[in-house]
C-alpha cells in the first residue's frame, strides 16, 4: 500500500487524490459486489440443499456473507486498479516492503499507522471465524490457509495482478501478511468462544423433499437452466459453424445449401427451436419419467410433483408447468425482457399468495394429504 507523509491535512490530501485514480472502476465494483455476491450464492445454496436436503435461513445468509466477503476481499485488496495505467505507473514506484519489524514505525507515526495495523488485523478475522464456526476446519487448517490468502494478496499487488497491470500498483508489505494472518487467528479464535457457548447444532437429512418451498424450487431451476443453456449454446455454435460452411451466399442477402435457399432468419431461429426441445428433455421427460425430479431437483433432493397425480390430473399437471414455466424459459433465452420479468414477478406474487406454484392447483390424488405437510424454504 502506499504510504502517506504524516499530518491529518496532508493525508486526507493524499486519499482524496489516490482514491481520484480509481474512481471509475471502484464505484463499478461497489454497484456490482452485492448482486455478483447473490449470483455466486446459488451455487452453494445448491450444495446445502443437496446436503441437508433443505434450507435454513441462517445457513443460506451464512453462505451469502461468505461470499459477499471473498468478493470485498477481492475487490478492495486486488481491485479496482487506477484507470489511467500509463498516468499512474509513471507517477508511482511501489517497492516491496520487506522489513519484519516496520509495523513498529508506522504505529509510531500517529493515528494513520495505528489505524492501518487494526484494519488489517480486522480485515481478516471475518476469514478465520467462517473458516472455523462455518466450514468446520480444523485451526491447523485454517491457519496456513490465511496466511496462503494474504501471500496470494500481497503477491498479486506486487506483480501487477500477475502481469495484468503493467505495475505495481499497491504496495508489497510483509508486515500485512502478519497482521491479516493475526486477524484470521483471533477470529478463530472468538468462533471457538462462541461455540462453546452456542454449539452447532447438527441436521438429519430427510427423504426426497415433496413441498419444497420458493428457493428451493428457484435453485432447482437454475440449475435445469444452466445445463439446458450448455446444451442449447453447443449445438447452437455447431450449428452457425456447419451453416457458414456449407452455405454459399447469394447477391439478395441469401444463401443457398444444396438444391435450397435460406434466410438469416433460420440461424435465429434455430436456438429458439434448440430451446424448446432441451425444455422438452429437461423439464418435462426427465421428471415425467423420475417421479418429478428434473436434473436440478435431484441433485437439490426435492420433486416437482409436491402431491402423487395419475392419468388424466397428471397430463394435466405437466401441460400446465410446461404452458406456463415453458414461456418463462423462453422469454429467457429470447433476451430477458420486461414480459420475462413480468412473469417472474406474477409466479412471486402467486406463491407469495398461494405458497404453491400455479401448476400445484390441479387437483391431486391425495390432496388433503398433501396440503397439510407446510412448504419448506
Amino acid at each position: 500500500m502506499l504510504r502517506p507523509e504524516p499530518g491529518t491535512a496532508a493525508t486526507l490530501g493524499f486519499v482524496l487524490r489516490y482514491l481520484g485514480l480509481f474512481s471509475d472502476s471502484f464505484t463499478l465494483a461497489i454497484i456490482l459486489w452485492p448482486f455478483a455476491s447473490a449470483v455466486l450464492t446459488l451455487p452453494i445454496l445448491a450444495m446445502l440443499y443437496h446436503k441437508d436436503h433443505r434450507l435454513r435461513l441462517a445457513a443460506g445468509l451464512s453462505a451469502y456473507l461468505a461470499v459477499l466477503y471473498a468478493l470485498g476481499l477481492v475487490a478492495f485488496t486486488l481491485y479496482p486498479m487506477p484507470d489511467d495505467p500509463v498516468r499512474f505507473c509513471a507517477t508511482h514506484h511501489l517497492l516491496p516492503q520487506l522489513d519484519l519489524l516496520k509495523f513498529i514505525q508506522d504505529a509510531q507515526t500517529g493515528l494513520y499507522g495505528v489505524l492501518q495495523l487494526v484494519m488489517n488485523v480486522v480485515f481478516f478475522m471475518p476469514m478465520g471465524f467462517m473458516l472455523c464456526r462455518w466450514a468446520g476446519w480444523r485451526f491447523w487448517v485454517a491457519l496456513p490457509f490465511s496466511f496462503g490468502c494474504s501471500v496470494f494478496i500481497e503477491t498479486s499487488q506486487l506483480t501487477g495482478f500477475w502481469g495484468l497491470y503493467p505495475c505495481a500498483y499497491r504496495q508489497f508489505d510483509v508486515d500485512d501478511m502478519l497482521t491479516n494472518t493475526l486477524g484470521a487467528v483471533i477470529g478463530f479464535g472468538i468462533a471457538k468462544l462462541i461455540g462453546l457457548v452456542w454449539p452447532k447444532k447438527q441436521i438429519e437429512a430427510g427423504g426426497v423433499v415433496t413441498r419444497p418451498g420458493f428457493v428451493h424450487r428457484a435453485v432447482a431451476l437454475i440449475i435445469d437452466v444452466i445445463l439446458m443453456q450448455i446444451c442449447v449454446f453447443t449445438i447452437s455454435i455447431a450449428f452457425m459453424y456447419a451453416f457458414y460452411k456449407l452455405a454459399l451466399p447469394l447477391n439478395n442477402g441469401r444463401f443457398t445449401i444444396g438444391a435450397f435457399e435460406v434466410g438469416t432468419e433460420l440461424v435465429e431461429w434455430v436456438p429458439r427451436l434448440l430451446a424448446v426441445c432441451a425444455f422438452a428433455v429437461f423439464e418435462v421427460w426427465v421428471p415425467w419419467r423420475h417421479r418429478g425430479q428434473t436434473l436440478g431437483c435431484q441433485y437439490t433432493q426435492m420433486t416437482v410433483e409436491a402431491a402423487p397425480r395419475v392419468g388424466t390430473y397428471r397430463v394435466a399437471f405437466y401441460v400446465t408447468r410446461t404452458a406456463v414455466l415453458g414461456t418463462w424459459y423462453l422469454l429467457l433465452v429470447d433476451g430477458a425482457n420486461q414480459p420475462f420479468w413480468w412473469l417472474t414477478l406474477a409466479l412471486l406474487v402467486f406463491w407469495l399468495v398461494a405458497k404453491r406454484m400455479p401448476w400445484d392447483i390441479i387437483p391431486a390424488d391425495s390432496e388433503p394429504a398433501a396440503s397439510a405437510s407446510p412448504a419448506r424454504s
